[in-house]
């Protein structure tokens, strides 16, 4: 009986903490989208960067996350020049959580397949 009503009290308090984690990252992408992102994806996600880019309303949300953590990870792509460079250097000064902020945000309002 104690070890059951302490298992519900745990899990009381861990849901709330995880939801509460999960949204304080989802504003911070918010955050650093429209900071970093917006003016070149345009405020919807639905504008070619430069031109060129796919819009990210394109993109499939696994391809998304599979795009900004090479262009965060790959010194080649940073040191390119070009569109590949300038993401490179938006992301690369991303911490971890900051960086899984922008892309749950992304993912979760503008990828192909949300």
């Amino acid at each position: 009986m104690k070890s059951s009503l302490l298992k519900i009290i745990f899990i009381c308090i861990l849901v709330p903490c995880s939801s509460f984690a999960q949204e304080a990252e989802e504003n911070i992408g918010e955050q650093i989208f429209k900071k970093k992102c917006a003016g070149c994806h345009g405020k919807d996600g639905n504008v070619q960067a430069y031109g060129i880019s796919r819009k990210l309303t394109e993109i499939p949300s696994a391809e998304m996350g599979d795009r900004l953590k090479l262009f965060q990870s790959d010194k080649n792509l940073q040191n390119s020049g070009g569109v590949s460079a300038v993401m490179g250097k938006q992301v690369s000064v991303l911490d971890k959580q900051e960086f899984g902020g922008v892309l749950l945000y992304i993912q979760q309002n503008f990828a192909a397949d949300k």
